[in-house]
């Protein structure tokens, strides 16, 4: 972990919300791709989540809110209003070479994140981060603070899932994301996150970001085009544990047709979401890709890539 202790924009985990009976009883396509751990109940009871964690420290969260939640309960949630059955947010991270001495600077080094990304003007800022916990079967908590956007000073259409929020250890990430052999084997043969795509349909909402992830990654992204009528920006990033497999990275896109595959374009009957989150694996096996649904609707599509040979 110490390679990459000074790196900024670190992906931390991407969040799957899945209905909760699915979460109970996951659905094959998921469990024959997945090794899946048990996760626990986070604070205040309304959702509780299983994990799936990656040989590069990244990990997937499936998380569902509980039965019988009541709707304006869960609608004062951060993510309440939220459709099931589709990736629905991601967090970044700063690492700290501090951490193998018990001790973890993260949090004062987002401090710089914070300036940076207000110094955009796009009247997006961070905020403090706050304590927040999950408790698992045996009764023990993995403890955290996240770091979220107020949104105050934006104007203009907002999507609470735009930007990353922000994860800081107060336990030891060991705990929070275990990485063992056996956590980290997977049937697919997937060992790490190859890059996550954002992709917005709102050209205004678009461009007001641009300026806001070159302050989260610090550096200017690179305008390409993949392939007709596809615009997309990219920007490198790193994963907590190593380097290994390739290089990570976060990619925006332009929301059009051709942003997405004709069979996610058939699920969604033509019509192209406000935003969308996507995520591509680095894979031990051949490239391909994992597709299911979890609600009609929402085709959920895992690219995977297949790391270099040595």
């Amino acid at each position: 972990m110490a390679s990459q202790s000074a790196a900024e924009s670190v992906f931390d985990h991407v969040i799957l919300l899945i209905p909760h009976s699915q979460l109970i009883s996951l659905p094959q396509w998921l469990s024959d791709t997945f090794t899946i751990l048990d996760g626990g109940v986070h604070e205040g009871g309304m959702t509780e989540n299983k994990i799936v964690v990656f040989q590069d420290g990244v990990y997937l969260e499936l998380i569902a809110f509980v039965d019988g939640l009541n709707p304006q309960h869960r609608a004062m949630h951060p993510w309440g209003k939220q459709a099931d059955g589709q990736i629905i947010h991601w967090a970044h991270t700063i690492l700290s070479r501090e951490e193998e001495e018990g001790s973890n600077k993260s949090e004062e080094k987002f401090r710089a994140v914070q300036a940076r990304t207000e110094d955009s003007q796009v009247g997006i800022k961070y905020l403090d981060p706050e304590p927040g916990f999950r408790t698992m079967a045996d009764g023990s908590k993995r403890i955290w603070a996240n770091a979220i956007p107020s949104f105050d000073e934006c104007k203009g259409l907002v999507h609470i899932n735009q930007q990353p929020f922000w994860t800081f250890d107060r336990t030891p990430r060991s705990l929070r994301a275990p990485l063992t052999p056996e956590n980290t084997s997977h049937p697919s043969g997937v060992v790490g996150v190859a890059g996550i795509s954002l992709v917005i349909k709102d050209e205004r909402v678009l461009n007001n970001m641009l300026p806001f992830y070159n302050a989260i990654f610090n550096k200017p992204g690179v305008k390409e085009s993949p392939s007709s009528n596809v615009i997309r920006y990219r920007w490198e990033a790193a994963a907590p544990a190593h380097a290994e497999f390739g290089q990570r990275h976060f990619f925006l896109y332009q929301g059009t047709k051709e942003a997405f595959t004709e069979e996610e374009m058939v699920e969604a009957n033509g019509e192209v979401p406000d935003i969308f989150i996507k995520l591509s694996l680095y894979t031990k096996g051949r490239a391909g890709s994992v597709k299911g649904t979890l609600v009609k609707g929402t085709l959920i599509t895992f690219d995977l890539i297949p790391i270099a040979s040595s």
